[in-house]
């Protein structure tokens, strides 16, 4: 009986640790969906000026939090991807359930599943924002060269977002579809930078709304940029390769418990279970179990230093 109220106990704070997360991430998506919806009304009041049909009802959004992360992993909202993000949980449930029962179904679907499905969108959205950053000097270089020919900032993005690929020229055509909605190009990219929490993306519009406000040589700007970020990418990679004894210390020591643990279960599986069965010892494995947490998070933290 014991047993299962801890489980209860855990799935209710797991509960109330997911809609603390979403309340907080909430008041930041927001503003992105009303300045998102205010753009999809002038699309729409746009197309029926110029003599089309009325828009088709649009499909029901998900919520805040999974819209704001599927966009900024890159992903195209689909029934596909919502069964692909849901198919982890009923096998999660099935095997806890096989294992251990009504615990591990609870545990399953309440702990094991939403942790993952986190740790698979952070990835994901760290890994897009990488690539997005890696073709940025490449686009900016670009910029500034149809620039030279005299051609207006407007056109020069136009053209050169046509040269640039995937996944950066979905996001310039995001920007270019919120100016045919009214916007200027600094406002528009600065809304998808914020979308995408992309900085690299926010100061490149920084820098054309000094351009277009106070004037200037803007090839010359756009070439300083283009050169700096290279350079921070080419010291972004010199810090990664000093620090890979860092990060591999890391995920040594935070390995070694689990695979320990792991290793007794197999050899020995009494002498967990008999402190288990224990009052005091099942307060000793949860009380290892969290220090495990905390000391896995500490050396992540300590190791990752992409923000420098």
């Amino acid at each position: 009986m014991t047993e299962l109220y801890l489980t209860i106990a855990l799935a209710i704070l797991s509960l109330v640790a997911a809609s603390v997360f979403s309340w907080r991430a909430g008041s930041e998506t927001q503003r992105s969906r009303k300045n998102l919806d205010r753009l999809q009304a002038a699309l729409d009041h746009s197309e029926l000026q110029a003599g089309r049909t009325a828009p088709a009802a649009r499909i029901s959004k998900p919520p805040p939090i999974i819209e704001t992360w599927q966009q900024r992993a890159g992903y195209v909202p689909s029934m596909r991807l919502y069964g692909l993000f849901a198919l982890p949980a009923p096998i999660l449930a099935i095997a806890g359930g096989l294992v251990f029962g009504i615990k591990g179904i609870v545990i399953g679907l309440f702990l094991l599943y939403p942790l993952g499905l986190a740790v698979f969108l952070h990835w994901r959205i760290e890994r897009f924002r990488d690539q997005v950053v890696a073709q940025l000097p490449g686009f900016v270089d670009a910029l500034a060269r149809i620039l030279s020919i005299g051609v207006s900032i407007e056109l020069a993005f136009r053209n050169a977002s046509e040269e640039c690929e995937e996944p950066l020229r979905g996001i310039t055509a995001q920007i270019l579809v919120r100016t045919q909605a009214g916007l200027t190009i600094e406002d528009a990219m600065g809304l998808v930078a914020e979308t995408y929490d992309i900085k690299e993306l926010s100061f490149l519009a920084s820098v054309f709304y000094l351009g277009v406000r106070y004037g200037g040589n803007a090839r010359a700007v756009l070439e300083r940029i283009a050169l700096a970020m290279r350079e921070r990418e080419r010291g972004q990679k010199e810090l990664h390769a000093m620090t890979s004894e860092t990060r591999a210390s890391a995920w040594i020591l935070s390995a070694l418990p689990i695979v320990v643990g792991l290793m007794t279960m197999y050899r020995n599986p009494g002498y967990l279970l008999g402190m288990w069965n224990d009052p005091f010892g099942r307060q000793l494995l949860f009380a290892a179990v969290a220090l495990q947490v905390i000391g896995m998070l500490l050396l992540f933290r300590m190791a990752k230093l992409r923000n420098l």
